[in-house]
């Protein structure tokens, strides 16, 4: 099966019914044909033979299964595209983690998007980056430990990690599955720092003339690599507000949640960046 040792062991559980009971379905075409079958185990296995197969028509096909009715396809052709390795599907799951509602399809999701990421950059670094950096960043998960089950906001962690890290003077910022640039820097004695990002709070209160303020706090651990060992923690909290039609409106409370995640995660990596050079000691 495909890359099944990625994934939760309930998860794997779920994929391997699913494509296990399947002995007669109809071969996948590059098209996608299998994943319109009424079965939903059929297109599981479907959307996992696209996989094998490759190439831009399956890419497009499978995008078009994440957004499948049923989880286990929706997790197969996430799967599938990690499989496929190619960053054009990064936007498209992009896209299906902030819709998708099912925790573990949502993990699943941006799993394979850190793992196109970390493909498309590898590939892309130029030969001996690593000796030039003074520092590796790398982005470690991301998690939403409120009771706030919003999709996406882990990806908005992310994203905003990402971003943010990639501005601090002389990091190289690699994704936690890039195992060979951090075994590069551990041989050339550049300190590797490891960033777990978890968002602690999200609040909804009522602001002036009946508005609506959202709040974020998140904290961010920073680890030596590979050893893990502790360096220290920073947190990092931003409000966003909206007038009181917000209320009434989810799009807007979700863009609310959005804004003041982003700006709790710019001022957290923000404080990693000022103090790089105590944690890299």
């Amino acid at each position: 099966m495909v890359e099944l040792c990625r994934l939760s062991r309930a998860r794997a559980v779920v994929l391997a019914l699913a494509v296990g009971v399947v002995s007669l379905a109809p071969p996948a075409s590059a098209d996608g044909a299998g994943l319109d079958a009424s079965d939903f185990r059929v297109r599981v296995q479907a959307a996992l033979k696209l996989g094998k197969q490759g190439g831009a028509s399956a890419r497009e096909a499978l995008e078009r299964g994440l957004k499948d009715t049923h989880p286990a396809v929706r997790v197969a052709c996430a799967v599938a595209l990690g499989s496929i390795g190619e960053s054009a599907a990064i936007p498209a799951l992009q896209r299906a983690t902030r819709a998708e509602s099912t925790a573990s399809v949502r993990a699943t999701m941006a799993q394979q998007v850190d793992k196109l990421r970390a493909r498309a950059s590898s590939a892309a670094r130029p030969a001996g980056s690593v000796a030039k950096a003074r520092y590796v960043v790398q982005l470690g998960t991301m998690r939403n430990n409120t009771a706030v089950r919003a999709g996406g906001l882990d990806g908005v962690m992310r994203d905003v990690a990402r971003r943010r890290a990639e501005s601090i003077k002389g990091a190289l910022v690699v994704d936690a599955s890039d195992e060979a640039t951090v075994k590069t820097a551990a041989a050339r004695h550049v300190p590797v720092l490891l960033l777990d990002g978890n968002l602690t709070q999200l609040t909804q209160t009522s602001g002036k003339a009946g508005g609506v303020v959202v709040t974020a706090r998140v904290s961010i651990s920073v680890r030596s690599a590979p050893q893990h060992t502790l360096k220290g923690i920073v947190t990092g909290a931003a409000s966003a507000t909206d007038t009181a039609r917000a209320r009434n409106e989810p799009s807007a409370i979700a863009e609310l949640q959005s804004r003041a995640l982003a700006g709790a995660m710019e001022s957290a990596v923000g404080s990693v960046g000022n103090a790089i050079d105590g944690f890299a000691k």
